[in-house]
């Protein structure tokens, strides 16, 4: 099973957050609980490490990883695996994160229902 993450990235005194921000508020408990909402900007003013990591630059951005692990057997037959996150889809800006959000939880996490 592939397993996802959601993270939403914002700031302080950002209109276009806030207006997500209530949005989000007006989903089910359930799809709330697969966002994870991430600081743009540390409290010094630079990107949080996880921001450049993703190339994220501009709030609100959704972005959805993949998480999995990435193996290798050295020449002595030891196993090492490392954690990895890649991008699959990226959302920038409240409009488009509103407009595509309940499809992308549905896509990428267990979070609705089946009807």
């Amino acid at each position: 099973m592939k397993s996802y993450c959601l993270y939403l990235f914002t700031q302080p005194n950002c209109p276009p957050c806030e207006r997500l921000k209530a949005h989000v508020s007006s989903l089910t408990e359930a799809q709330q609980a697969v966002l994870h909402y991430v600081p743009l900007r540390a409290p010094n003013g630079n990107f949080t490490a996880l921001a450049e990591e993703l190339g994220v630059e501009l709030t609100p951005t959704l972005v959805v990883t993949y998480e999995g692990l990435n193996c290798e057997i050295d020449t002595d037959g030891d196993e090492f695996c490392d954690y990895t996150e890649e991008p699959v889809e990226r959302f920038i800006g409240a409009n488009a994160i509103i407009d595509g959000l309940d499809d992308t939880i549905a896509c990428y996490t267990y979070a609705n229902p089946p009807e």
